[in-house]
């Protein structure tokens, strides 16, 4: 009995550990303070790679927006990994390449996109199985001959 009741301790202790949520961070990972270093006005976009490092994305359409991009994702026993934290951090510059202004969004600022299932019509015919097993059927003729098969290559 003595021995039985330390054993099963443990192997409840071990039980509730391995059923903890574990996270993973994916993404920036700044120096703690390198994004308070930063100054509106100030700093070039050189002192910002320098500073912070180089952004995670450039936006498409403007290449003075960059994105600073982090998130923990969490997963629990055999579920699916979800999203625990996630951060990012946008940096406009303005013509001259100065930092003009620097903010923050989280977790309650994103929002789900739903994907497009549209498909984009082709030209053409549809063709079914039987005509495109058919469809090639009495196109191919043998061999070509070639009424002047050139000079003879004999050695020489």
């Amino acid at each position: 009995m003595r021995r039985t009741v330390p054993f099963a301790i443990a192997v409840a202790g071990l039980a509730l550990t391995a059923c903890e949520p574990y996270g993973d961070l994916r993404g920036f990972a700044p120096a703690p303070g390198a994004v308070d270093k930063l100054e509106v006005g100030t700093q070039s976009r050189d002192d910002v790679v320098r500073l912070v490092g180089s952004p995670s994305a450039v936006a498409t359409f403007n290449p003075n927006v960059w994105y600073y991009i982090s998130e923990r994702q969490e997963t629990w026993g055999p579920s699916r990994p979800w999203i625990a934290e996630q951060s990012v951090i946008q940096i406009t510059f303005n013509d001259t390449g100065r930092v003009a202004t620097i903010k923050y969004y989280d977790l309650k600022d994103a929002r789900n996109i739903t994907m497009v299932s549209r498909i984009t019509p082709t030209s053409g015919k549809e063709l079914t199985i039987l005509e495109q097993i058919l469809g090639n059927v009495g196109k191919f003729s043998g061999p070509r001959q070639q009424s002047n098969p050139g000079a003879p290559t004999g050695g020489g």
